[in-house]
C-alpha cells in the first residue's frame, strides 16, 4: 500500500467507522492517532519459530506528548477512568496497528494484537465485531489476526470462555497469557486457546522441555515470550517451542524492514 493508498484507506475508515477519531498520516508516512494530548503509534516485534523464521508480528502501542516526550501507553489506559474512554482508546490502538501493518503487501504472517482486560469487562458482548469491521474496510481477513488476552485479572472462567467464543465466531485466532506452568496447564485444558503464551522468566531453562511436555493439549501451540538470554533462547529452541519472542531475539521497531525473515 503506497502513501496515496494508505490515505484512501484512512479516509474509508473515517467514513465507514466514524467512532474512530484522531487518525492521521504523520510525516514519516506511518499512521498515528491523537488521544487527548497524546499521539499514539505502532511498533512491532517478531515472533519466531525454533529455526529463527518469523511466524508472526506482535503490535505494541507507543505514545508521546504533543511536545515529543515519551509517555507510557499503559498509563494512558490506566487514566481512562470511564468505560467509554477505554473502549475508544483500545479500538484506536488496534486500528492504528492494522493500518500500519497491513500497508505492507509483502507480509504474509499473522498480526498479534493485545486487548486490554478492562475492555473485556466493559463491553458486554459481541467481542471482535468492531475490529472485524475495521479489517473489512481494509480488505483483511480476520484469520490474519491473533487476539492476545491477559487472563490474570479476568477471573470469571465462564466470562472468559464467552469472550474467546465471540472472537472465534468473528474469525480471529485467540492467545491467552499464563503466569506460571500450573496456570498454563489449567488454561490449556479449560480453554484450548490457539496459542498459550508463557513468560520465559517463569521457567528454569534446564526444566523447560519437561514443563512444556505437560502442556501439550490438542492443537494448542506454545509461545514463549520475554526471552532475554542466550540460555533461554537455546532451551526454547531445543524444547521445540512453537513461537519465541524476546529482546535477545529482536527489539520492537516501527518499521518491519528492520527485521530479517530468518536469523543467522
Amino acid at each position: 500500500m503506497n502513501p496515496a493508498a494508505r490515505k484512501r484507506a484512512l479516509a474509508e475508515v473515517r467514513r465507514t467507522l466514524p467512532a474512530i477519531t484522531g487518525l492521521q498520516v504523520a510525516a514519516h508516512g506511518r499512521v498515528v492517532g491523537k488521544y487527548y494530548g497524546a499521539y499514539l503509534s505502532s511498533t512491532f516485534q517478531p515472533w519466531r519459530d525454533a529455526a529463527g523464521k518469523i511466524v508472526a508480528y506482535e503490535a505494541y502501542a507507543r505514545s508521546q506528548s504533543k511536545h515529543g516526550s515519551d509517555l507510557s501507553p499503559w498509563q494512558l489506559f490506566a487514566d481512562a477512568a470511564v468505560d467509554s474512554d477505554l473502549v475508544t482508546l483500545d479500538r484506536l490502538c488496534r486500528t492504528i496497528h492494522a493500518l500500519n501493518f497491513f500497508s505492507r503487501t509483502d507480509i504474509d504472517v499473522p498480526l498479534v494484537v493485545n486487548v486490554d482486560v478492562r475492555l473485556l469487562q466493559a463491553v458486554a458482548e459481541h467481542h471482535g465485531e468492531f475490529f472485524g469491521k475495521v479489517l473489512a474496510v481494509l480488505g483483511v481477513a480476520p484469520e490474519r489476526i491473533v487476539i492476545e488476552i491477559h487472563t490474570t485479572h479476568l477471573l470469571d472462567l465462564s466470562r472468559l470462555k464467552q469472550v474467546l467464543a465471540s472472537y472465534r465466531r468473528h474469525g480471529f485466532a485467540v492467545a491467552v497469557n499464563a503466569e506460571s506452568v500450573i496456570h498454563a496447564r489449567s488454561l490449556a485444558q479449560l480453554l484450548a486457546p490457539d496459542l498459550l503464551m508463557i513468560y520465559a522468566s517463569s521457567l528454569a531453562p534446564e526444566l523447560l522441555t519437561r514443563h512444556l511436555a505437560g502442556l501439550a493439549v490438542g492443537d494448542v501451540r506454545i509461545a514463549l515470550k520475554h526471552i532475554e538470554t542466550a540460555e533461554a533462547a537455546a532451551a526454547a529452541a531445543a524444547a521445540k517451542v512453537d513461537w519465541l519472542q524476546g529482546f535477545h531475539l529482536d527489539r520492537p521497531a516501527p518499521e518491519l524492514s528492520n527485521f530479517t525473515s530468518t536469523q543467522n
